[in-house]
Order: structure tokens, then C-alpha cells, then sequence
């Protein structure tokens, strides 16, 4: 392969991007930025089909290697190397696939393949930086796979450059607009950014595509609670606990909507859903007591304190909550 071709891609991305670490939300949802990596129109198969593949694998799984016998390649035997490559990652054992992609791209430098999965094997090593080279070669050579300009996309989320990230995922979108995951991950971005309405209509599409979709419905609701609207957002979190009744956080953040909107004995059904689900959910006892101190029911408030101060004796509101109720209770002893 050509050093001096890696260096210059290498050059142009420290002068063209920078590193932005960003937060997730708090209540924000685990996303779904698992790579794409099989698919049966990729040029995976162009030399095995996939009942060959599985053979290749089960052939090398015990004895495979990609060092070279007498430290020579032949140039006959490149494609070797890329199944070989393949099969290590059905392994897991990305570093040495990318050996054997490095030396199919030795003998063989445009071969798109060969690049593509050595970003995936990248990517799975946390290397994001040069990931995005080998990305970023596999599209030079063949910018209508959507998978890699997917997976371009996931690794500039990686790296903080959010607005390359959004032109990625909607290179993958224009190639394929039945790619849900990539309208979802394009709102999450959106929404980071504070891009409300692109990021809801980012969401609504990942929907349309597939209703199922509960992470798209969660972070739906989340973007619309923030946003103080919280007859919509109890809706949507309505619609999401319809497909996943045990989203513990979405009866949660139900909960506090209607804790919000003084409708307390809702919001204490959506909190005992929570706890019914997850019994460790300290933040869900707390709230279920101030729920309840409202309701004018404050020895019950001060039991729903004091379990969530078992599960986490250093919650400070639980402790603030039942410091100062005790403290009530106690002025209207006397």
C-alpha cells in the first residue's frame, strides 16, 4: 500500500478535524452505534458465498495465521488474505485481521474490501483516528456503499466532529432511506447540538421506518420533556411503554411529568412501575415520597425517603427530603 498515500489522508485529517468529547444525557437511552459489518449485497462475498465462508472460518479458527511463510506475498494470492482478514474478525481478534488486510493491500492497494474492513477492525480498537482513514479510502473507491459511510458516520461521532458526522448519516440515508438506525443517530446528534425540530423530525422518521423502534420513541419523549412539552412528551413515553413495558426510565421520567403537572397518584403508578422493575432505582423512591408529601401524606413520603437512602445512603436529595420532613414533623409535634 502506499505510505505516502496514508500519510497525506493522516495530514488532512488533524488539519481538517478536531476532538470534542460530548455527554451523553442523563436519562438519555444506551444508542445504537453498533457498526454494520455484514451484508449480503457487500462485496464481503464477492469471492465466497456465505456457506464458503463459514467453511473458511471453521478451516482457520484453529490454526490461523497471517504471517507469511517465508516473509514474501504472492501476488496471487491477495484474496486469501482478505478471507483470512474476515475470518480473524468473526474472531474478534481484530488486530491480526488488519495484518492480513495490510497485506492484501500490499499487493493490491485499491481494494475496497480490504480498506472497509480494516475501518471496522479499527474502530472495534478504539482507533478512531485512523479508522476514519481507512473509511475514508474505502469511499475514494466506492462512495455507494451505504454501510461505509454509516460506519464513517458512527466513527466522527466517536470523534466530536458532529457536523461531518450529520452529512455522513445522510449520505447513508440518501443510499438508503430505510436505514432507521442512522435518522436516530442523526437526531441524537441534532439534538446534542440543539437542533429541536430537525432532531424530532430525525426521531419521527426512524420511526415511520420501523414503529417498533422504542430507543427513537425514548429519546422522542426525553427531547420533548426538556422542551416543556409535557403532554407530548407523556404521550410518546405512552406509546414507547406499549412496546417496551420494562423501560424502567421511561416510567420514570413519566413519573416526573406527572409529578410536574400536579397529577401526583399518576406520577406514583409510573414510579412503583419503575421500582417493580428495577428495585435498586433509588431516584424512583425519592420521587415516589415527594409525590406522596403532596398528597399531604407525609409519613408515607418519609418511608419512600428512607428506601432510597438504604439502596444509596449518599443521595443527597433523599437525605435533604428526609432531613427536612423530620424536621416538619417535628415543629408540628410540638
Amino acid at each position: 500500500m502506499s505510505k505516502l498515500y496514508l500519510l497525506a489522508l493522516t495530514s488532512i485529517f488533524f488539519s481538517l478535524f478536531g476532538v470534542n468529547t460530548s455527554q451523553l444525557l442523563a436519562a438519555e437511552s444506551s444508542k445504537p452505534n453498533q457498526r454494520i459489518e455484514n451484508r449480503k449485497t457487500r462485496t464481503e462475498y464477492a469471492y465466497l458465498d456465505n456457506s464458503d465462508l463459514v467453511e473458511t472460518l471453521r478451516d482457520y479458527e484453529k490454526n490461523i495465521s497471517c504471517y507469511p511463510p517465508n516473509s514474501d506475498v504472492n501476488a496471487k494470492v491477495y484474496q486469501t488474505w482478505i478471507h483470512r482478514g474476515i475470518a480473524l474478525q468473526k474472531l474478534k481478534k481484530y488486530q491480526e485481521s488488519i495484518i492480513c488486510l495490510d497485506l492484501a493491500l500490499s499487493v493490491k492497494p485499491d481494494l475496497e474490501q480490504a480498506w472497509y474492513r480494516r475501518g471496522i477492525a479499527l474502530s472495534h480498537l478504539q482507533n478512531h483516528r485512523q479508522a476514519f482513514i481507512a473509511y475514508n479510502h474505502a469511499l475514494k473507491l466506492n462512495p455507494q456503499e451505504y454501510t461505509t459511510w454509516y460506519n464513517q458516520a458512527l466513527t466522527l461521532e466517536k470523534l466530536g466532529v458532529y457536523p461531518q458526522a450529520i452529512s455522513a448519516y445522510q449520505q447513508a440515508i440518501d443510499l438508503n432511506p430505510d436505514l432507521y438506525s442512522a435518522w436516530y443517530n442523526r437526531g441524537q446528534i441534532l439534538d446534542r447540538l440543539g437542533s429541536t425540530d430537525k432532531a424530532l423530525v430525525a426521531y419521527q422518521n426512524a420511526i415511520e421506518i420501523k414503529p417498533d423502534y422504542y430507543q427513537s420513541w425514548y429519546a422522542q419523549g426525553n427531547l420533548l420533556a426538556r422542551n416543556n412539552k409535557t403532554q407530548e412528551a407523556i404521550l410518546t413515553y405512552q406509546r414507547l411503554l406499549q412496546i417496551a413495558p420494562g423501560e424502567h426510565r421511561a416510567w420514570y421520567n413519566q413519573g416526573n411529568l406527572y409529578l410536574k403537572s400536579k397529577q401526583y397518584q399518576l406520577a406514583i403508578t409510573a414510579y412503583q412501575k419503575a421500582i417493580k422493575i428495577k428495585p435498586d432505582y433509588y431516584q424512583a423512591w425519592n420521587n415516589q415520597g415527594a409525590a406522596l408529601e403532596r398528597l399531604q401524606k407525609p409519613k408515607e413520603a418519609l418511608k419512600y425517603y428512607s428506601k432510597a437512602l438504604r439502596v444509596n445512603p449518599q443521595y443527597q436529595k433523599a437525605l435533604n427530603n428526609r432531613r427536612r420532613l423530620l424536621l416538619k414533623l417535628s415543629n408540628l409535634g410540638n
